[in-house]
């Protein structure tokens, strides 16, 4: 009897010791000046995972999906709403595994023609190294951050999204240019290996916006790809979608001009971002999430960081708005994009203490 008595408290001291442990983990718990019963503990550790989930809902899948919509259907309407085409592409090889039929409209091809090709083959011999780093699935950038889809504001958590989780549902957008034989794009003849040569190879620059899914290899009819790991269940593909980029249109000149477009951003005093406007992804090329919590600095030309510097201290002085002479902003791709700003500073009006400086962006 004596030892039975030893081991329940054995059994309740290290469960005590667990409930702490959990106790410790969990944010809500920590305000709490009173010592928390077990219950209460669970409960809040509960409400915790499904905040967690409901937070990262962005990177994985959402199932769902109204009732009286048939799958067909639903596919109509965001293809619709999107006004781009459905893709799906092996990461290993860049096989097309899918296309949807609205690819004629954009691209002018069939859908049966691309069904099975490789998408490296309709690149821009440029964008084909590009391309091949997006399809990378462990390719994971430590600065993308999750916000919230309604607000755009970054979400505060302390939950770190290990890689296997972010294998499938990482998030992807890029600019890319795709061969086409459409009459109202820009040629591209730099690249032909001899200019005398007429070469009717055009090409229509495309925004991809996806995420990274993983399938078992039967379910989307690779068994013959040879190169499918064996010590992996799964199949890494690209699920996006193609938009042709609404702000590139031909001049009689020939020439690309892009034109005069405006977004949004917020920073704080020490000039990180706090808030990226989604237009900024069509002329910068990042999504706003990869902007959230680094400094304006980074991407700005250094030419540019004693006139930016002066600007930042005088909106920080004053109340009135301050206007930016040109200046240039390191794109994704390694270009730089000629800017202008006009900033103002934000004060919260319960604390009269600044909040954030507004930037309202316009491309030169």
């Amino acid at each position: 009897r004596e030892a039975h008595s030893q081991t329940e408290k054995r059994r309740r001291d290290k469960m005590n010791n667990l409930i702490e442990e959990l106790s410790a983990m969990i944010p809500q718990c920590n305000p709490m000046a009173r010592k928390l019963d077990k219950l209460t503990v669970l409960r809040m550790a509960v409400q915790h995972l499904k905040s967690l989930k409901g937070s990262t809902s962005s990177y994985t899948e959402v199932r769902y999906k109204p009732s009286f919509l048939k799958d067909d259907e639903l596919r109509q309407l965001i293809l619709r709403a999107a006004d781009g085409f459905l893709f799906v592409v092996g990461c290993n090889r860049g096989k097309i595994l899918f296309v949807s039929e609205s690819v004629c409209k954009i691209l002018n091809y069939d859908q049966a023609s691309l069904m099975g090709q490789s998408l490296f083959d309709y690149l821009h011999p440029k964008d084909v190294a590009k391309v091949k780093e997006q399809l990378s699935s462990s390719d994971v950038s430590p600065r993308e951050k999750l916000i919230d889809g309604k607000t755009g504001l970054q979400v505060h958590t302390d939950f770190q999204a290990g890689p296997a989780r972010l294998n499938s549902g990482a998030r992807r957008s890029f600019f890319c240019r795709i061969k086409c034989s459409r009459t109202t794009v820009k040629e591209e003849k730099e690249c032909l290996p001899n200019p005398k040569k007429k070469d009717h190879r055009k090409y229509c620059t495309i925004h991809c916006t996806g995420y990274m899914k993983n399938w078992p290899p039967n379910e989307v009819g690779v068994e013959e790809e040879n190169d499918v790991e064996k010590d992996s269940s799964n199949f890494n593909c690209l699920v996006a979608i193609g938009r042709l980029h609404p702000y590139i249109v031909p001049q009689k000149s020939g020439e690309i001009k892009v034109k005069a477009t405006e977004f949004v951003t917020r920073f704080a005093m020490d000039g990180k971002f706090v808030y990226v406007d989604q237009r900024a992804t069509a002329i910068l090329g990042y999504l706003p999430q990869e902007l959230l919590g680094t400094s304006c600095y980074e991407y700005c030309h250094q030419d540019d960081h004693n006139h930016l510097a002066e600007k930042h201290k005088e909106v920080l002085q004053n109340k009135e708005k301050v206007f930016t002479n040109s200046y240039k902003f390191r794109a994704k791709d390694g270009t730089f994009v000629t800017l202008k700003s006009q900033w103002f500073s934000f004060m919260n009006p319960w604390t009269k203490e600044l909040e954030y400086i507004v930037s309202n962006n316009t491309v030169v």
